[in-house]
């Protein structure tokens, strides 16, 4: 209703400093995901609370009166009579969405009892419009998502009716297929199915295990005192890496950071793209290990089956091109042309046919248990300026800003679970309260 009406847009105008200005109606703007945002929020009783901000129309120094009373009195009324009152609403959408939610937190609750790590119905809609939307693609030429048969499970609807579809259960699991086959899509889809979606997003019923994260390459990211030791050992001059600090990592010592803090946090599934992580942690080829002896990165092909069998912790991987996978992986759904098929059995054929080396180790290693400490001394207060980016600014002012420095702060962009600007503010709320508990000597 904000942006129909344009109430989200300042009062034209011109006339230098002395003109109107100010006057836009800003709200929390949701998008697919269905998530708790503090601009509206209920005690649970009778009262609902909207949050927004208005900046409040001015001419200079002159308050511009009739338009405040247009945007208080009358523009916040109407849109609290026909967003608020529910004898005003469209009350079958209303009740749609609420539907829609509370099915997926029941067929969410359902993975652990059916040892799953995702469920994805039949029907579901996974492609979306482009790369920069995220809305379903056009029906009239997306191919809806139908299950291999042999991976047929049957989950039940908050109404008790039953939905039908594919678990990936726990374990290791590959996703594999030709470019551009869906293997990717399907991945996307199963990372942002820790959240519900609205009516008509196409993935209503994909849920996935509330404790996947999804795991990536993220080079020149800074680590500080991570324990890689599972992966990474042996560096050349000794250098700890059960304690690992950089301010510039690698691909390979970013991913392992990026595993490790996901499973000090709690993970208990890891999804890994291929495109997206760093080769050398992923595999290591019978003929690199031949040639290179004195190797200190152990790849995670060597530990995804200790890390489950040890931790629990599944392991979801997209494989477009590193074959050793298949000699590690419990389950293996091929994509073609966006149809998922079970590829498990052609896979320990071509395993036994083409025998690899991969030198699995029993044991995964440890899991990094750190205290941890933030300090804002002589910096602002973090704030999100944007959904993928959280500034950090020094109190004290420069007198000029130099345009070719880069803007201090914390890059999200890594984080592809992330989906909204608000999830940043509280990220950077977080680290103000574990800044004064640090302060505190806590």
């Amino acid at each position: 209703m904000i942006r129909a009406k344009h109430l989200d847009q300042n009062v034209s105008g011109g006339g230098g400093w002395s003109g109107p200005k100010g006057g836009a109606f800003n709200i929390n703007s949701p998008g697919q995901e269905i998530l708790p945002r503090t601009s509206a929020v209920t005690d649970g009783n009778d009262t609902i609370e909207l949050r927004f901000t208005v900046s409040l129309p001015a001419a200079g120094r002159t308050v511009l009166g009739q338009q405040a009373y247009q945007i208080l009195g009358v523009n916040l009324v109407e849109l609290v009579e026909k967003s608020l009152v529910y004898a005003n609403l469209d009350q079958e959408q209303l009740q749609l969405h609420v539907q829609t939610a509370e099915n997926q937190q029941s067929l969410r609750h359902q993975l652990a009892e059916h040892n799953l790590t995702a469920f994805i119905a039949n029907g579901s809609v996974l492609p979306r419009a482009s790369g920069a939307s995220e809305t379903p693609m056009d029906s009239a030429t997306v191919v809806p998502f139908k299950c291999p048969k042999d991976l047929k499970v049957e989950l039940l609807r908050a109404d008790g009716t039953e939905v039908s579809g594919m678990g990936v259960p726990r374990g290791v699991t590959l996703l594999t297929g030709g470019g551009f086959h869906g293997k990717s899509t399907l991945l996307e889809a199963i990372q942002l199915g820790v959240y519900n979606h609205v009516p008509g997003d196409g993935r209503e019923l994909v849920v996935t295990d509330l404790k996947a994260v999804k795991i990536r390459a993220e080079d020149g990211r800074g680590v500080t005192s991570v324990d890689i030791s599972p992966f990474i050992s042996n560096l050349p001059g000794g250098k700890d890496t059960h304690h690992f600090t950089t301010d510039d990592a690698s691909g390979s010592t970013s991913m392992a950071a990026n595993i490790q803090e996901a499973l000090e946090a709690g993970c208990k599934t890891l999804l890994i793209d291929e495109d997206s992580s760093a080769t050398n942690l992923l595999v290591r080829d019978q003929r690199m290990q031949s040639l290179i002896r004195n190797e200190p990165i152990t790849p995670l092909v060597a530990k995804a089956r200790a890390l489950y069998n040890h931790y629990g912790v599944s392991t979801i991987i997209v494989i477009g091109g590193l074959g050793d996978w298949l000699s590690v992986a419990d389950l293996v759904i091929g994509l073609d042309s966006y149809v998922p098929r079970l590829l498990t059995t052609e896979a320990k054929s071509v395993v036994e046919k083409y025998p690899s080396n991969v030198q699995e180790t029993p044991d995964y290693g440890s899991l990094p248990n750190r205290n941890l400490q933030v300090d804002l001394r002589g910096l602002r207060a973090p704030y999100a300026i944007r959904k993928h980016f959280i500034a950090l600014k020094p109190e004290a002012k420069s007198a000029v800003d130099d345009p070719s420095e880069a803007e201090a702060g914390i890059d999200l962009s890594s984080l592809d679970q992330l989906v909204e600007i608000g999830q940043a503010r509280t990220i950077a709320k977080l680290l103000q309260g574990i800044a004064q508990r640090t302060a505190k000597g806590g």
